[in-house]
């Protein structure tokens, strides 16, 4: 395959997963940053906001990983990382076509009655922010070809909120249902539908980018405080424990495409991630 050119618009933590796939390949890899000018090494590295930046500053490319990060969780700002990003992308770029790969999120999904979901899950109405990416995703899907990763709950090196929170004093809240994918895992992904889709193959509209161990909250929990040796916050209530709310999300149409994990349960990943939280413990 010729080299191509590769436009990570929002070139954070996972941009900067992505960056060296298709380095490695030979490609021209492009990175934009809304502030900060530290790039991954081989990236040409663009500095600003998207929807302020003009035309000749988006460079031509055959294919863009949209991955933003909102300002803060309000409806104003999914509404300016999410879709007024993908619509000045859309009219930068809508004579020229290019694939997009857009980074969503499972919180499309209002269903919360523990239902399992999958690809053909029609999303039930939910709360404004997840209404915003279905918003983006749909605008897109219309003007570019497009594909949505819809991500669950990402862990993984140095996101240790959760280990932090078991390691407090907070009471634990109502037991869910809860969707874990390890940061590595969602990085191949989007780098294994970018390689098919620059392929030719035909891939579907939007991916669950999921583990393939739904399971409670308190599961994961219990299993954090065992692996740091710390005290479970419960209730003393044997019916606490069955989750009252969530969902199980269904990964198979990503792995149908031919992906596999390589942490297909919260287990694994969490006993790698303890280990390196408390390596860096030890070394304050």
């Amino acid at each position: 395959m010729s080299p191509k050119r590769i436009l990570i618009a929002g070139c954070g933590d996972l941009g900067a997963g992505i960056a060296p796939y298709f380095i490695e390949r030979g490609d021209r890899v492009y990175g934009i940053r809304r502030s900060g000018t530290v790039f991954p090494q081989g990236v040409q590295g663009i500095t600003g906001d998207i929807t302020q930046l003009e035309d000749d500053k988006l460079p031509e490319v055959e294919l863009i990983f949209l991955i933003m990060t909102p300002a803060n969780r309000s409806p104003e700002g999914y509404r300016a990382a999410y879709y007024n990003t993908a619509q000045r992308l859309i009219q930068r770029y809508q004579a020229t076509q290019p694939q997009i790969i857009f980074v969503s999120s499972t919180s499309v999904y209002g269903q919360s009655q523990g239902e399992w979901i999958d690809s053909e899950t029609v999303p039930k109405e939910n709360k404004a922010t997840a209404s915003i990416l279905l918003e983006t995703e749909t605008a897109l899907a219309k003007a570019l070809p497009s594909i949505a990763v819809r991500c669950s709950g990402i862990y993984g090196p140095g996101r240790y909120r959760m280990l932090t929170k078991v390691m407090s004093d907070e009471v634990w809240e109502a037991n869910s249902w809860t969707n874990r994918v390890h940061r590595h895992d969602v990085v191949r992904a989007l780098c294994h539908l970018a390689e098919n889709a620059l392929s030719g193959v035909v891939l579907a509209n939007h991916y669950n980018v999921t583990d393939d161990t739904p399971v409670s909250m308190w599961e994961v929990k219990l299993c954090i405080a065992k692996l740091l040796g710390v005290e479970a916050n419960i209730p003393n209530d044997v019916n606490a424990f069955i989750p009252q709310s969530g969902k199980r999300i269904d990964n198979r149409a990503l792995k149908e495409t031919g992906f596999c994990f390589d942490y297909p349960s919260y287990v694994s990943g969490y006993l790698e991630l303890v280990k390196c939280y408390q390596d860096e413990l030890s070394y304050k």
